[in-house]
């Protein structure tokens, strides 16, 4: 009952004309392109993630392109600061699987380093390797997703 008075609330809370469409997506995200913007306060944060094959720690070329399009000399000055999150794929040796999560986050700390953002605004953070249901699902573990802030 519950569940349904909620459901409910939601469904009122859409479809009114001041909120219309503003609903969060909730589930779903392994079909997003892994790029959203978000407004705080006059600034910026963004956030992508950039992959990597699989039982490596080398970027695809994808990836590689997609980060140097994020961190261009025209916004190197502004970043106030940059959090890395590291995953990957449980399935294998679980002990290679953290090896790797720690890898690419180095991998992509290193490129960032090298275009001059400095090491004191760079935030790691490993998680632990859990396991994809699909082949897509697996190979969206195995990323590194990065959030950066504009200053303003």
């Amino acid at each position: 009952m519950l569940v349904g008075m909620g459901f409910l609330l939601l469904w009122i809370w859409t479809n009114s004309p001041k909120n219309k469409g503003s609903a969060p997506i909730l589930r779903g995200l392994e079909n997003s392109t892994f790029e959203k913007n978000t407004n705080v306060t006059e600034s910026t944060i963004r956030e992508f993630s950039v992959l990597f094959a699989a039982g490596s720690s080398q970027l695809e070329k994808q990836s590689m392109d997609s980060l140097r399009f994020h961190f261009n000399s025209g916004i190197l000055s502004q970043i106030e600061y940059v959090t890395l999150i590291g995953s990957a794929d449980a399935s294998g040796n679980l002990a290679k699987n953290r090896r790797l999560v720690k890898e690419r986050v180095l991998i992509v700390e290193k490129n960032l380093v090298s275009w001059g953002i400095s090491k004191d605004k760079i935030k790691k953070s490993f998680l632990d390797p859990i396991y994809g249901r699909s082949p897509e699902s697996r190979r969206l573990l195995r990323s590194v997703q990065i959030q950066y802030k504009i200053e303003t």
